[in-house]
C-alpha cells in the first residue's frame, strides 16, 4: 500500500475503534506528529474519508466522524471480500466450489475484458452463512494474466488473493451494474432456494490502476441475507 493508504488503513481502524472522544479528529498537525508522517498525506487520507462520508468537516471546528454512515454494514461502493461480507453480518462463513475451467468465452464476457478468442479462467464457488447458500459467484480471469504455477484450490473462493500472488495484479476499483433477477434451475440447484424468487445480481468487471480490465464477475445475492447502501451526495448538475 501507499504511504496514503496505510495512514487512511489506520485511521479507519481508529475510529471503527472509538479513539477519537466525542467523535472528534485532532488537528492535521497533531495527527502527523502522531502518525509520523507529513501533513500532506494526513490531509490525502483525511480528504479521502471525507469522501467516502466516513468524516466530514465544520470550518473553524474540526474534522467529525459521522456516525450514522459509520453504522452502514455493506456499502455498494466499497468492494467486499464475501467471507468478510458475511462475518460481517454475523454470519459464520463458508465457501463450496462448484467449478474450474478453462474456456473461450462467449462476445459480451470477451469485449468486457478485452479479449478476442483468448482463453480465461471461469471459477464459480458458493458462499454460505451458517450453512445456508447465500452467495452464487462466477469469476473470469483472463489466462493471459497468470504469471506462476499455481493449485487449484486457490480458485475454490475469494480471487483477490490468486490476482495479487499468481498474477501480480491488484484491483483498484470495480464497474458495477445492479440489477434484480429471478431464480432459474440453476440457481435454485446453487443456492438451494424456489425458482422465480428475485435476488440481486451484480454484472462486474475489475480493473487495475491503469484502467486494465483483471477480472468479469457475475454475483447473485439472495437478498433476505443482505442489505446494500450507498451514500449519494448533492451534485450541482
Amino acid at each position: 500500500m501507499s504511504r496514503v493508504e496505510k495512514i487512511v488503513s489506520e485511521l479507519r481502524h481508529q475510529i471503527e475503534g472509538g479513539d477519537f472522544a466525542e467523535g472528534r479528529l485532532p488537528s492535521e498537525p497533531a495527527l502527523a506528529r502522531q502518525m509520523g508522517v507529513s501533513r500532506n498525506t494526513i490531509r490525502q487520507a483525511l480528504a479521502e474519508l471525507e469522501l467516502e462520508g466516513i468524516l466530514f468537516r465544520k470550518h473553524g471546528s474540526g474534522t467529525f466522524i459521522n456516525q450514522r454512515v459509520l453504522n452502514i454494514g455493506t456499502r455498494l461502493e466499497e468492494v467486499w471480500d464475501f467471507v468478510e461480507m458475511i462475518e460481517t453480518s454475523g454470519f459464520s462463513a463458508d465457501v463450496r466450489h462448484v467449478e474450474l475451467s478453462l474456456i473461450v468465452p462467449g462476445e459480451a464476457i470477451g469485449s468486457a475484458l478485452n479479449l478476442g478468442d483468448e482463453e480465461v479462467l471461469r471459477t464459480a464457488n458458493v458462499f454460505l452463512a451458517d450453512n445456508v447458500p447465500v452467495i452464487y459467484c462466477v469469476d473470469y480471469i483472463p489466462a493471459k494474466l497468470v504469471r506462476s504455477a499455481y493449485d487449484e484450490e486457490e480458485l475454490y473462493g475469494p480471487v483477490y488473493t490468486f490476482l495479487e500472488k499468481r498474477c501480480h495484479q491488484k484491483v483498484n476499483h470495480n464497474l458495477t451494474e445492479i440489477m434484480p433477477v429471478v431464480v432459474d434451475s440453476a440457481l435454485s440447484r446453487y443456492l438451494q432456494c424456489e425458482q422465480g424468487i428475485p435476488v440481486h445480481y451484480f454484472k462486474e468487471t475489475a480493473f487495475n490502476a491503469d484502467e486494465q480490465p483483471l477480472m468479469y464477475s457475475d454475483e447473485y445475492y439472495r437478498p433476505e441475507y443482505f442489505s446494500f447502501n450507498v451514500l449519494r451526495k448533492m451534485t450541482g448538475r
